[in-house]
């Protein structure tokens, strides 16, 4: 089994000049995130990323969430656009050398309307941009998003993605899973070698409140003992709220490290 450990750029979403203190300190992955006052317009994007240039961990970008849903069966134009702006992030991520794209299927935050419409929607837009991401040479990895009614796809429906689309992978978000009630180890072994990433965060069972491990109610033993099984290459990526001190995530991403045997 190989596993990278990346950390995400949200703890520094309000104030990105000052990720120096993690990168001055942390030679590992980064999953940069595509949202926030600094990545606003795509022609900015070469000047956002000069602050990452030269790090010698691998990267990972998270596609932009906000205004974008691939899904919207009610506005086709919006999906289509939608479409349009992640090709165009996935074209931008592939120029940066980056080894993963990550992409919600939906727009979390909005009421779904015409369910199986939505995820038909989904579907057809995830099996393009998979079909340009292999041409690109990058994986797409597709998370898990939306909570109880709001969520575009169930456990089930979510395994069959992987199942019916082979150019992407899955990013199982361990924090919106538990939300959701579902169960996590068995996902994630259901997945198998169809895993690409997992975001590591914890919660209350209620909020999404990206917690750091072991704050929330998530029982973490079984799901450190699916991912040690593995044997196939994935990313564990820690996603931490806003304004996370550096040393929490540093001394979490060396938690993770031990707890999958993470040889560094």
């Amino acid at each position: 089994m190989v596993v990278t450990v990346f950390i995400n750029m949200l703890p520094y979403m309000n104030r990105i000049d000052d990720c120096k203190e993690l990168l001055d300190r942390w030679s590992g992955g980064l999953e940069l995130s595509m949202d926030g006052p600094n990545w606003t317009e795509p022609v900015h994007w070469d000047d956002e990323f000069r602050r990452f240039r030269g790090h010698p961990g691998p990267i990972s970008v998270h596609s932009p969430i906000w205004e974008l849903n691939l899904a919207s069966a009610r506005f086709p134009m919006l999906a289509e656009y939608s479409y349009a702006v992640y090709k165009e992030c996935l074209a931008w991520s592939a120029h940066i050398g980056a080894e993963q794209v990550v992409l919600h299927p939906s727009l979390y935050s909005t009421p779904l309307f015409l369910r199986k419409s939505s995820q038909a929607r989904s579907i057809e837009n995830l099996k393009r941009l998979g079909d340009d991401a292999k041409r690109l040479g990058i994986e797409l990895a597709v998370e898990n998003v939306g909570f109880r009614e709001g969520a575009l796809f169930d456990q089930d429906e979510f395994v069959r993605l992987f199942e019916d689309i082979p150019t992407i992978t899955a990013l199982v978000d361990v924090g919106h899973a538990h939300i959701n009630g579902w169960n996590t180890p068995e996902l994630l072994r259901t997945l198998g070698d169809r895993l690409g990433a997992v975001h590591l965060h914890d919660n209350d069972g209620v909020d999404d409140l990206h917690q750091p491990i072991g704050e929330g109610t998530i029982a973490w033993e079984p799901i450190w003992e699916v991912l040690r099984s593995l044997r196939h290459p994935f990313r564990s990526i820690i996603e931490y709220q806003f304004d996370t001190p550096v040393d929490t995530v540093l001394e979490h991403a060396a938690m993770v490290e031990r707890e999958l045997g993470v040889r560094v």
